[in-house]
């Protein structure tokens, strides 16, 4: 078998968030055969990261906008989005700090589905400078960000959910001054 495809089924595992036990236990209730989703058609990867998020499936389900999830409000259609720009990222292999930086965070113990919120952490920051900094994509600063990791991810997490002064921190982030 050619180290490629090796590498590229690696890469599909990785992309994706586990599915734990009620998770696939419900996928399969609701009539799922998971086996024959294939994690590299982007709209059946979209049903994928759906299922391991059954607690969104079910916001979204009832028509809500927001859901909150460790103390803090979120979009559950946005995370979910978030979530298929990483696994494009690592499958793609571009960039391939992404699947590396994966990869590093992984061999440091870090929970899996957590690492892949680590780089969606980095992927927010980025479409934050576009969309409200209007700021092109920087390859050099996304690689910056993904090397910062998990640090930068912890020190967000242990900063108290006050949505203004996150993203003041975002934005003084963006300059240069470390997120």
């Amino acid at each position: 078998m050619p180290s490629d495809s090796v590498d590229h089924r690696a890469r599909l595992t990785i992309a994706l968030p586990p599915l734990d036990a009620a998770a696939h236990g419900r996928a399969v209730d609701e009539g799922w055969h998971l086996e024959l989703l294939n994690a590299e058609d982007p709209d059946e990867r979209s049903v994928l990261i759906l299922l391991a998020h059954p607690e969104l499936d079910d916001t979204i389900r009832e028509g809500k906008e927001t859901v909150v999830v460790g103390g803090e409000e979120m979009n559950p259609r946005l995370h979910l989005a978030v979530h298929e720009v990483v696994a494009t990222q690592i499958i793609e292999n571009d960039p391939p700090e992404a699947l590396q930086t994966a990869q590093r965070l992984l061999r440091l113990g870090r929970d899996h589905h957590e690492v892949l919120h680590m780089l969606g952490f980095v992927v927010s920051g980025q479409i934050w400078g576009a969309m409200h900094e209007r700021r092109e994509y920087s390859r050099a600063e996304h690689v910056r960000d993904l090397e910062a990791l998990p640090q930068s991810f912890d020190a967000e997490l242990a900063r108290p959910p006050d949505r203004a002064a996150r993203r003041a921190h975002a934005r003084r982030g963006r300059r240069g001054h470390g997120r």
